[in-house]
């Protein structure tokens, strides 16, 4: 039976954060890695793709994306992209940046990403920022956990 990935990272965490010498490095071949995994994902969402957004999720991933409640494993994830590409997210258009990526340990990091949402019709535009989990298993970084959150537009915005 394989850890639950919120405890596998709360471990690493925990280990990160008793070591003196801080977080180790994040080679550069892991960082590209890690950044083609996001890529992956953005593109994979453009299409309305939810096999290849599922496909880069770990098989015992679970995600929580704002209202709704939380999917767990590869096949829930992509039942329910599936759903949305043909509801609510139908024809959204997603930007998306990748903040900060932290390694906590060598086969463990978390990667904070921003992202918006557009649509013209019916109008959608909206925000958010995510934290997702990334183990290396069999030598390839894969998401674990996920967890979106939309932020609020801010003072000034021309957005409706």
């Amino acid at each position: 039976m394989r850890p639950n990935p919120l405890v596998v990272f709360l471990v690493a965490l925990a280990a990160a954060s008793a070591s003196a010498e801080g977080p180790p490095s994040l080679p550069a071949d892991d960082e590209a890695a890690i950044r083609s995994h996001f890529t992956a994902f953005d593109e994979a969402f453009a299409r309305g793709d939810a096999s290849g957004v599922a496909a880069t999720y770990a098989e015992d991933a679970d995600i929580v994306r704002p209202g709704q409640p939380a999917v767990v494993g590869r096949a829930g994830v992509e039942s329910f992209y599936r759903e949305m590409f043909g509801g609510a997210m139908k024809g959204v258009r997603k930007g998306g940046t990748i903040d900060r990526i932290r390694l906590v340990t060598p086969a463990v990091a978390v990667v904070d990403s921003s992202y918006t949402l557009d649509r013209d019709a019916p109008p959608l535009h909206a925000r958010g920022a995510s934290i997702t989990v990334m183990e290396k298993r069999k030598g390839h970084w894969t998401a674990v956990l996920s967890r979106s959150y939309r932020l609020p537009e801010s003072a000034g915005s021309t957005r409706p």
